[in-house]
Formats: C-alpha cells, structure tokens, sequence
C-alpha cells in the first residue's frame, strides 16, 4: 500500500472514533462522591468531614436544576448543556485544595465553589419554602446535613 492510502485510512479511522466519542457524550451517574484529588492529598490533615454524595439525577429531574445552574464558563456564565454532553469536574478550575488566610474567600478554592454554589442555592429554596433566613428548610445548609463526619 502506498503512503497516502494508509495515512488516508488512519484518518478515518480517526475521525469514527472521534465522531462516535462526541455521540457518546457522557454517562452521568445518578449518585457520586464530590470526591477530588485534593481533598485525598491535603497538607493539614485529615479532613473533619467526608465528602457528599451528590444526587445528580434526583436534582435534575426532581429539583428540575438546569446544568448551567452548575456548569459554567470560565466567566461564571451558565453552559448550554443536556444530560451526557462532556463537563470537565469542578477540580478542574477550582484547583485550589488548601484553604488559608489569604485564599479564604477565593473562589478558586475548591471548597469555596461548591459552598458557594451548594449553599446559595439551597438557601434560595429554603426562602422560596418558607424560612427567611433560608438556613432551616428542606434543603440542607450545615456541615452536618450534608457531610458525614470522618
């Protein structure tokens, strides 16, 4: 075979595989660890809790939660996403595990993101059910509602 009949072939070759990654998209679980690399190699200790379990399919479909109110750009603009489409994991901007005085309240700490993200939103419901300070509803807001202790 000559040359350009076999680079020719590797790039289909190629380009199925590709194509049929994107159809793919993927696969959600319906509950998962907000487990992150960070969190398994802190430099203090061990941490007091451990981390949620995120019920990604009950707030999809049951809370009726868009993916933009969680995925978002680099801008902190929601993603136009549906279920299965490619998300790079929280840790991935949000790349800071240690939190200390002078990163306290940045929000590339991992921990602050997803407080900020969690929290807010939970309290939001809270208000909306009833509780003006949005702190006791239905939806978790402590330590303690939503991390086991370690």
């Amino acid at each position: 075979m000559n040359k350009k009949l076999i680079m020719l072939l590797i790039a289909a070759i190629a380009a199925i595989f590709v194509t049929t990654g994107l159809q793919a998209g993927t696969e959600v679980d319906d509950t998962f660890p907000l487990q992150t690399p960070g969190y398994e190699s802190r430099k203090k200790g061990e941490p007091q809790f451990k981390p949620v379990t995120f019920t990604h399919k009950k707030h999809a479909e049951d809370y009726g939660i868009t993916c933009g109110e969680c995925h978002h750009d680099e801008n902190g603009e929601p993603l136009e996403l549906t279920m299965g489409d490619d998300v790079q994991p929280c840790y991935e901007c949000h790349n800071i595990f240690e939190k200390t005085k002078e990163n306290r309240r940045d929000i590339m700490v991992h921990e602050n993101a997803m407080h900020g993200n969690c929290r807010e939103c939970h309290k939001e419901f809270n208000i909306a059910a009833g509780d003006p300070k949005g702190r006791k509803g239905p939806a978790p807001t402590s330590c303690t509602q939503c991390h086991e202790k370690a």
